[in-house]
């Protein structure tokens, strides 16, 4: 059964779009379909009726959670009843489907950020993007230090790494990771991949400091070692860099509307067109989430051992996401919005729901687009080109997991970490976070970096593999609800702004033809998905 949502468009409009899943689980805002405006239900039927309805107007998400629950149950009893040996290939065919459904909904990141932000963009004027950007900007920034400040503060209180430096489970080898990175050449790189010297590589691949070990013989006839600098490059999209393009086309269409005005037409038909690529997608993604998750629990190889060693530090780690998640964000967004949060957060059930199966906040973005406006009725000139950019740099999880995690290996090593230290772990997590890519587990990368800034050693980063799948799809639906809070907040804040683009637009159609053409308004931006 398809429903018509009411969506809001550029221009401030509402257009029919059909969508089989609504976060306020399919309650009519006009009549209670539980009858409690007119004096209750009459049978039993009717309330069985009334449930069917909202599961086939929410059938996407229904799936998608049985999914999750049903995909949890198999992989702890595949784990406790397929003999070691064999666990490999059973973990390689359940993870398969799942592996699929990234690799779709990965094919359609590329073309649904670009066209999103320049179609974003190109709908608003040069001052009211340098407007938007700033306060999403300073929304992130200052959302992702609250979170480095809260890990620091739980892990100095609940000292989860006090007590174990003997543990033979914490101690023993793991992974070797790449020790050669510094603070100073992240964020070199940082800015470099924000400039790409050619867009079409930075689709598939960015540049990054490899620092190597060299020995160099002086004139006395000694050694001396040092690090030598190159340059190497590693597939992967470069996600910044392909967003500063996109932001910088958009801006400069959106000065020059007439001329550019074929060029658009273009980019939102392919906007449109991902769009409906993406609900393809999504009907395919209970299936994929399940066997993901089924996957990832088969492969643990001692749960109970896992949960004995790593428990507190795993109990810090999910009470900082929880207090950040259910208690700073919603504050937050109810100083500014004065909306409630709680129907906020259930109109954004399928998008987490996406982020705990997927794992990645890139990948999550279109489930979370849709969310946002269909379900909370952000205007899509704000989400079309905040949600992309929070992808990239809205990461409140990862900084304090990282924060968290570094002062954990300096408890288990017994390392004392002064004031100065402390607030270097701080700074240097939010950096890292802002640098961490939206993927599995990238925060392990970037946590070389924060350990390397306070000189703790970072063998012990292959320790934290054995929890980080499971730490990371909770730091997953933080990072996309932070996306999704700041949509509401931006577009709060920015409200006049978007009233004035709007009043201009009606004043330009009811106005002389010739001038119509000199504005954005002839181009329907906010046409039907």
């Amino acid at each position: 059964m398809i429903v018509e949502n009411k969506v809001g468009t550029e221009s401030g409009e509402k257009t029919n779009i059909p969508t089989r899943f609504n976060g306020d689980m399919g309650t009519d805002t006009k009549t209670d379909r539980c009858g409690l405006t007119s004096g209750g239900p009459s049978s039993a039927g009717d309330i069985l009726r009334n449930i069917r309805d909202k599961v086939k107007n929410n059938l996407l998400f229904v799936l998608t959670l049985c999914a999750v629950f049903w995909g949890l149950i198999l992989g702890v009893v595949i784990q406790q009843s397929v003999t070691p040996y064999s666990t490999d290939t059973v973990v390689v065919l359940l993870k398969f489907p799942g592996e699929l459904l990234l690799r779709m909904l990965k094919c359609v990141i590329l073309p649904l950020v670009v066209a999103s932000v320049i179609t974003g963009l190109g709908a608003i004027n040069a001052k009211s993007c340098g407007k938007i950007g700033g306060v999403a900007v300073t929304y992130y920034i200052t959302t992702t230090v609250m979170a480095s400040i809260l890990g620091l503060i739980l892990v100095s209180i609940i000292k989860p790494g006090s007590g174990n430096e003997d543990n033979d489970y914490i101690e023993k080898e793991g992974v070797t990771l790449n020790q050669n990175t510094n603070t100073l050449d992240t964020i070199m790189d940082l800015l470099r991949g924000a400039f790409p010297d050619n867009i079409v590589q930075a689709t598939f691949g960015k540049h990054a400091t490899k620092l190597t070990n060299m020995t160099r013989v002086l004139k006395d006839g000694s050694n001396s070692s040092y690090l030598d600098r190159s340059l190497e490059f590693k597939s992967g999209m470069n996600m910044i860099g392909v967003i500063v393009f996109s932001i910088v086309v958009g801006v400069i269409m959106s000065l020059h509307p007439e001329e550019t005005a074929p060029l658009m037409k273009v980019i939102e038909a392919i906007n449109n067109l991902t769009m409906r690529l993406v609900t393809l997608i999504l009907w395919y993604s209970p299936i994929g989430i399940f066997f993901l998750i089924a996957g990832q629990f088969a492969g643990v190889e001692n749960f109970g051992e896992m949960m004995s060693q790593l428990g507190m530090y795993m109990v810090t780690v999910l009470g900082g996401i929880a207090i950040h998640f259910f208690i700073i964000l919603p504050l937050i967004f109810f100083a500014f919005t004065r909306r409630n949060p709680v129907n906020y957060y259930l109109n954004m059930l399928p998008a987490m729901a996406t982020a705990f199966g997927t794992d990645s906040s890139s990948a999550t973005m279109p489930v979370t687009m849709r969310c946002v406006e269909e379900n909370n009725n952000i205007d899509r000139r704000i989400s079309r080109f905040v949600i992309p950019v929070g992808a990239t740099i809205n990461m409140d999880g990862t900084a304090l997991y990282e924060a968290v995690a570094c002062l954990f290996i300096a408890q288990v090593k017994g390392v004392s970490l002064n004031f100065g230290q402390v607030v270097v772990t701080g700074l240097t997590a939010t950096l890292a976070a802002v640098g961490a890519a939206g993927i599995p587990s990238a925060g392990l990368v970037t946590m070389v970096m924060v350990l390397n800034a306070v000189n703790l050693p970072t063998d012990m980063i292959s320790v934290l593999l054995t929890v980080d799948w499971f730490l990371d799809r909770f730091r997953t639906i933080t990072n996309v609800m932070g996306d999704a809070l700041g949509c509401a907040i931006v577009q709060e804040l920015c409200a006049e702004e978007l009233a004035e683009m709007d009043r201009e637009k009606e004043r330009l159609e009811n106005g002389d033809g010739d001038v119509l053409l000199q504005s954005r308004g002839d181009i329907e931006i906010g046409s039907t998905l």
